[in-house]
Formats: C-alpha cells, structure tokens, sequence
C-alpha cells in the first residue's frame, strides 16, 4: 500500500493498522467517527482516551500545553518511544479526549509515520493493534488476523519492537510514570536533574 493510498484512506474516515518503531498501531485521523470504530475494533473503553501521534514539537504545542520541564524530556527523547500526558489546549474537541482535560502524544522514531503526519499536515490518533487487555501486537499477520473486516487496511511489514512506549504525565506541577516501556525512568529523570 503506497503513501497516497494510505493518505486517501484516513482522509476518507478510515482506520489503518501500520507498524511502528514499537508495537504495531491502529489508527486514524482525529475525526469522531473514525476515533469510534478504533473503539469498537479493539473493544476500547471510552475511559481511555486514544493517544496523539504528532511530527514534532511545533505540532505539539498546537495540541497541548507544554511547560518546561516537558520541553527538556521531548527535546532529549523524541522522536522516540515516549508517550507524554499534557493538559490539552483550549479549543481541542472533547471528543479528542473523552472529555478529559489531558492529552497523551508521542513522536514516533519511524520516518514513514512522521512522513505521513507532515504530508498530511495534521496529527493522527493512534493506540496499539490489539485487542484490549491482549497483548501488544508485532508481526502484520498476526494484526490482520485480529482485525480482518474490522479495518480499512494494513501496512504489511511488522513493527521494529514487541515493547510499548513510556508514559509519563507532565499535566500537574510534579512528572508521574504511568508506564514504564522501552524507555528506561531513570534516564528521564537524569534529564530533569
């Protein structure tokens, strides 16, 4: 599947599974409908809002509120596999985030995904290829055979890890680990010291 393929098809609403510098992701642009059939697919609860993938730090900030001390972690590990909880900006539909006043994004380390978003000009939403509470997916096979009729496509090569992102949230005074993944805490921590 070529990049305008690609592009056509989440323009048009729909969701597509692709590898990703971690595990394989399922995602979409940030339109409502589409958001919707990535939580059917996967049999998400509304509870957990999808992440943001964005191409950098300037598309970032259009997004989230980024303070310092966020500035110096995404500046040191991104692109990378970093997820970071900020509060949403002003104006960001509640439908983005469930209507939670936070908003998870990751910068990817995959120049295909960051091609994608910046040829697109806009963010894509995008969580893990897997069923919820089943384990993170790697191999497209294994992808297509999980959501087969549940999606519009799948790029067919498999991802470059089995681990997920680090979450860290930045949306209070203090930094909090939500979940440690392939990035190791205490080398954030190192950047704040």
């Amino acid at each position: 599947m070529d990049k305008d393929t690609i592009i056509k098809i989440l323009i048009a609403g729909g969701i597509l599974a692709f590898p990703t510098d971690t595990v394989f992701g399922l995602g979409c642009m940030m339109d409502e409908k589409a958001m919707a059939k990535i939580y059917k697919a996967k049999g998400r609860s509304f509870n957990k809002p999808l992440p943001m993938m964005c191409d950098g730090l300037s598309m970032i900030e259009e997004y989230a509120e980024v303070n310092e001390d966020a500035r110096k972690i995404i500046e040191r590990f991104t692109p990378g596999a970093l997820t970071v909880v900020f509060r949403k900006k002003e104006g960001l539909p509640d439908y983005v985030t469930n209507g939670f006043p936070t908003i998870g994004i990751r910068v990817p380390d995959d120049p295909f995904i960051l091609d994608l978003i910046a040829s697109i000009g806009k963010p894509l939403m995008v969580t893990s290829a897997n069923l919820s509470g089943e384990t993170s997916l790697r191999r497209w096979k294994d992808v297509y055979d999980c959501f087969e009729g549940k999606i519009d496509g799948i790029v067919c090569e498999d991802a470059l890890a089995d681990t997920a992102s680090t979450i860290i949230d930045v949306s209070n005074d203090e930094l909090k680990i939500l979940r440690e993944g392939k990035l190791g805490i205490s080398e954030i921590m190192e950047v704040l010291q």
